[in-house]
């Protein structure tokens, strides 16, 4: 089998090793890869419904379900890619041998593989951001690059229409501030919204006001608390575990960065936020990926149904190999109202 062809490729990332990244485990469900052009979803806001009071002589009264309306959103295309010319095939690679012991096509094959890697890490990153954008703003927007560059300014691919923020009376960086009782009242906004208040993710500077207010933690129960307890579940740079809160839900503090569109390092949480919520609050299905694998007469369309395609192509006129991995996700809520985003400080 060419080991360069997509189908030996597709075969190599399959038994790779899925990529790590804290907020898309903690809270995205991958749906896999799905055969429409465009995710087809179910978009409601939860409410909480009594059931009607009727009189003994009466059946039944009719009881509206939850209202729920079916919308589409196209996928993303994310396509990085990376270049291989002579230079970098026939001088030493790095972390070779000063004698070098390794042929310019054994370099191109230990090339291939760290480039396939690299490129699936860069898609993670996207995913994990589309996740971020909507689980703080509700909005899927980003930055579209074509041929010229990248566009000017970021489009809004999808507004879901999230509203649960929450803002307490007194910041959290203060001595008076109700963090308990704060912590209480969100807990309670992600049960009317139908959702589980299963996980609480800070900003680190969130936390430290958290574990630095005297009056709440005289009010938390140190013993159930299991502060600095380690979750071996979890591991991921800038992961911190802090415990339970009074209601059993896990605390965490998450310092991750990463580097925005705009070239800038940004934090994944934002200072002063946290989100609290549970397991599968976005969906992310991927869309198939189209492409030509042959050049000439030969030239023909070819579709897969996977999450991440590899493509090898050449330049003649350039002397090179550019080796491109496709991947078409979207982001999309299960219940927009099913967490909460806290704005403490």
């Amino acid at each position: 089998m060419d080991i360069y062809s997509t189908r030996a490729q597709l075969a190599a990332i399959d038994l790779m090793e899925p990529e790590y990244s804290f907020l898309y485990d903690m809270f995205v469900s991958d749906m896999g890869a799905v055969e429409d052009e465009k995710a087809i979803y179910d978009y409601r806001k939860g409410k909480l419904q009594m059931a009607p009071v009727v009189h003994e002589m009466t059946g039944g009264v009719l009881m509206g379900r939850t209202g729920y309306e079916t919308r589409e959103i196209g996928f993303c295309t994310v396509a990085p890619e990376r270049i291989i010319t002579d230079p970098d095939i026939t001088g030493r690679a790095f972390g070779e041998k000063i004698l070098g012991a390794m042929t310019p096509e054994q370099r191109e094959k230990k090339m291939l593989a760290q480039d396939l890697a690299d490129m699936r890490k860069a898609i993670q990153r996207r995913r994990e951001h589309m996740a971020r954008q909507v689980l703080l703003t509700g909005k899927l927007s980003m930055f579209v690059y074509t041929n010229e560059g990248r566009g000017l300014k970021p489009t809004v691919l999808a507004d879901y229409g999230f509203t649960q923020n929450f803002t307490p009376d007194t910041t959290w960086d203060n001595a008076g501030a109700k963090i308990e009782a704060d912590m209480q009242e969100m807990t309670d906004m992600v049960f009317e919204g139908l959702g589980a208040p299963e996980k609480i993710v800070m900003a680190p500077d969130v936390a430290n006001a958290m574990l630095e207010n005297s009056k709440y933690m005289k009010q938390f129960d140190m013993l159930s608390a299991k502060l600095g307890e380690i979750n071996a579940r979890y591991k991921g740079e800038g992961v911190r575990f802090l415990g339970y809160n009074a209601d059993g839900v896990e605390m965490y503090s998450f310092s991750g960065k990463f580097l925005d569109d705009d070239g800038q390092m940004k934090p994944c949480m934002p200072s002063g936020t946290l989100i609290i919520g549970g397991s599968g609050l976005i969906k992310m299905p991927h869309g198939p990926v189209t492409q030509v694998e042959e050049p000439g007469p030969n030239a023909r369309h070819k579709t897969y149904i996977k999450k991440e395609v590899p493509l090898r192509y050449g330049s003649v006129e350039s002397n090179a190999v550019k080796n491109r991995l496709t991947s078409r996700p979207t982001a999309v809520p299960f219940n927009v109202d099913a967490w909460i985003v806290g704005h403490v400080l």
